[in-house]
């Protein structure tokens, strides 16, 4: 039996210099620590961070439409539909079609999802305040600022 053998030396170190460099690694490890973090401050409300998220996007959107707000929202219009019913499942969200396209859909906030972001705010920026007073200011700025440098279109 040949048993597996270990990368050389050199990719070994390549490889752990490729992870401490890797812009997109680094964002997903920051992006799961900040969702963790606010994850435990919206706690008491019974929200996520990102059905806090989601739920923000759709009581600010100008385009109530799930291609609109998965534009907005960065995500395809699968996973925006996927987030979406949950949420109608759980009363917060309500989902109409479209009289004049029957495959469109158009959503917005129930009273009860407008009170549960409501109550949810304070918790968030809570949660907002303290994660941002363990960054330095440059560098919460510097996250906000990313996703317009990045973003193909206009700014969300």
């Amino acid at each position: 039996m040949t048993l597996p053998t270990q990368p050389n030396r050199s990719l070994r170190g390549d490889a752990a210099s490729a992870l401490n460099e890797d812009l997109a690694w680094n964002a997903r490890l920051a992006a799961r620590l900040l969702t963790a973090a606010l994850d435990q401050g919206l706690k008491a409300s019974g929200l996520t961070s990102t059905q806090f998220g989601l739920m923000c996007l759709i009581a600010s959107s100008p385009d109530d439409t799930v291609g609109g707000l998965a534009a907005r929202g960065g995500l395809n219009q699968s996973t925006m539909s996927r987030n979406i019913d949950a949420l109608s499942r759980a009363g917060l969200v309500e989902v109409a079609t479209v009289n004049q396209d029957r495959r469109r859909r158009a959503m917005w906030l129930t009273e009860a999802g407008l009170m549960r972001l409501n109550d949810a705010m304070p918790l968030w920026r809570s949660a907002q305040q303290a994660l941002a007073a363990r960054l330095k200011p440059q560098l919460a700025q510097h996250l906000s600022g990313v996703k317009q440098v990045l973003a193909p279109g206009p700014a969300a």
